[in-house]
């Protein structure tokens, strides 16, 4: 420890207080620390973090009016700006419970209460800059998508006997889990186990268990571990997730309040505490619910345009249809730039005149909603043509509802948890039988497509693999498997074949829907590869 080396390192002090600031500074420059930045408010901390890696953040969790501590650590995890190589101190001198909670929830890597002394900070420095040791690679890795690299990249860091075999083990089954390594991360997880009790290596089985649909054994995990840690906010969420798959609404309502009690700062769970209160038809808990998460969500990254919109329906089932149309005509303001908030804003509206006996207004709304999604030019995502889907049957275009809901399961075949919101959302429409139906009849489609596409490629038929995923990919644009596998065979028939300017363009394409879907999918990475090395054999025309 005394040898820790702090010179090498890039550092951020995050403090609103100038004094403050000053004194971190002293103590990290008389550690050797040179390279040093500030920041005096939560929004220049981003502004920071977008323009720099940094190896240390400091941060107060007062900041003063703006991004309070825990927002901008919530932020920087959201959008990368720090990865596992980084360093996260959450510091503060206030002890409160609601903070406490809200920020071991947000995972800073230590936290600092005030007063500390240099020999404190110089100690917790050192050990978490040992326990970080040889990530950077690692960090590289994930940044680009390259699950495969990153992995290997763990694997030679445990080859070497490191004195922190453990956290090296969590990381990479995170990292296998996003990848949908599900067996490599099972094998880490029963290894660990069966050597000690680990709450985390517990919650990561059941979370498996749960991608594979064995949701009793999940939710049996979920529930074990709340009994042996009853502060362990993230089993809450799984096992309300696990009981809503399970079509036990009751359950997940009361699973999300003994979590909103212990750690009320949470805005995605306080969302989806709402939603299923609303549901419930219980309007006055749910509003509460609501505008405490759009209080929340003010300085957050994870603000959203749903997150008003729900707002505005609760206080709407609870007669005050003018509170309603205030917050939806606010929507348009606070969300200038999002693409979304427009179809959010109409859709509200159209429950909102329609709770109000406005049929014509409620019908214009509807209109104007998808209008917006015929702006914004592809397919709804997932928590939105739910939305949509809801708003139609609410209005009685039931063939619409029907079309939106085959279409949201078409799209997100084998995202379970999703399609669990699927049928919670239904069970309230009529539409419930159906989206079972069509969940079941829509999954067994895409794998039957799926299996003749791989079957012609391993036959050598290049072409009809193509032909009959290329036209799955037409009918199902916003799947992302179907779109991989057509941008796969493409590429299989190019590297066998020689590359093509047509099959390069096609691949892009197929690449860009399932980036505008979901940018950090665990696949792209060796498609992104190979059709780097075949773009370059493809002649430039003058």
């Amino acid at each position: 420890m005394a040898q820790t080396d702090f010179t090498r390192q890039t550092y951020l002090i995050v403090d609103d207080m100038a004094s403050i600031r000053e004194f971190l500074r002293t103590l990290l420059r008389t550690l050797g620390a040179t390279q040093l930045d500030q920041a005096s408010t939560g929004a220049a901390a981003i502004a920071r973090m977008e323009g720099k890696r940094y190896d240390v953040v400091l941060c107060d969790y007062n900041l003063g009016p703006g991004r309070n501590g825990q927002q901008v650590l919530e932020e920087a995890r959201h959008r990368a700006l720090i990865g596992v190589a980084a360093i996260f101190i959450m510091v503060t001198a206030e002890k409160t419970r609601d903070m406490v909670m809200g920020a071991v929830e947000y995972t800073p890597d230590a936290y600092l209460t005030k007063p500390f002394t240099m020999d404190l900070l110089k100690t917790r420095l050192a050990t978490l800059f040992e326990r970080k040791s040889g990530l950077g690679g690692v960090d590289r890795a994930l940044r680009s998508g390259d699950h495969g690299a990153a992995i290997a990249g763990l694997n030679r860091l445990l080859a070497a006997k490191p004195g922190n075999p453990t956290d090296l083990l969590r990381l990479k089954a995170d990292v296998c889990l996003t990848a949908n390594r599900l067996d490599e991360a099972m094998a880490i997880y029963d290894a660990l186990l069966a050597n000690r009790a680990l709450n985390w290596a517990l919650l990561g089985k059941g979370k498996i268990l749960f991608q594979n649909k064995q949701y009793g054994q999940a939710g049996d995990i979920f529930a074990r571990l709340l009994d042996s840690e009853p502060h362990f906010l993230l089993a809450y969420d799984w096992l309300a997730k696990t009981q809503v798959a399970e079509q036990d609404y009751d359950g997940a309502e009361q699973t999300l309040k003994k979590a909103v009690a212990l750690s009320p700062r949470n805005i995605e769970r306080q969302q989806r505490l709402g939603e299923l209160i609303l549901k419930q038809g219980d309007g006055k808990a749910a509003e509460a619910v609501f505008e405490r998460a759009v209080a929340l969500a003010r300085h957050s990254v994870l603000n959203h345009p749903s997150l008003h919109a729900g707002l505005a329906k609760s206080k709407s089932v609870n007669q005050k249809h003018n509170e309603a149309l205030k917050i939806i005509g606010d929507i348009g303001k606070t969300f200038v730039d999002h693409r979304e908030a427009a179809i959010y804003q109409a859709s509200a509206m159209a429950i909102v005149k329609q709770d109000q006996g406005d049929t014509s207004g409620a019908a214009a709304a509807l209109q104007a909603a998808e209008q917006s999604i015929v702006e914004l030019g592809s397919g709804l995502p997932p928590r939105l043509s739910l939305e949509m889907m809801a708003t139609c049957w609410r209005l009685g275009e039931t063939q619409k509802a029907t079309a939106l809901l085959q279409q949201a399961i078409g799209n997100n075949h084998d995202d379970h948890a999703f399609l669990a919101e699927v049928v919670r959302v239904c069970h309230d429409t009529g539409l419930a039988e159906a989206a079972d139906t069509a969940i079941r009849q829509i999954q067994r489609d895409i794998v039957r497509a799926n299996n003749a596409g791989v079957g012609l490629i391993k036959q050598g038929d290049f072409d009809a693999a193509v032909k009959l995923l290329r036209e799955a990919a037409e009918e199902m644009p916003g799947n992302k498997t179907i779109n991989l596998n057509a941008a796969k065979a493409w590429i299989i028939q190019m590297e066998n074949r020689g590359p093509s300017s047509e099959g390069i363009q096609a691949v892009r394409g197929y690449v860009a829907r399932v980036q505008k879907a979901n940018p950090n999918d665990w696949r792209l990475a060796d498609l992104q590869s190979r059709l780097r090395q075949l773009a370059i054999q493809v002649p430039k025309t003058r």
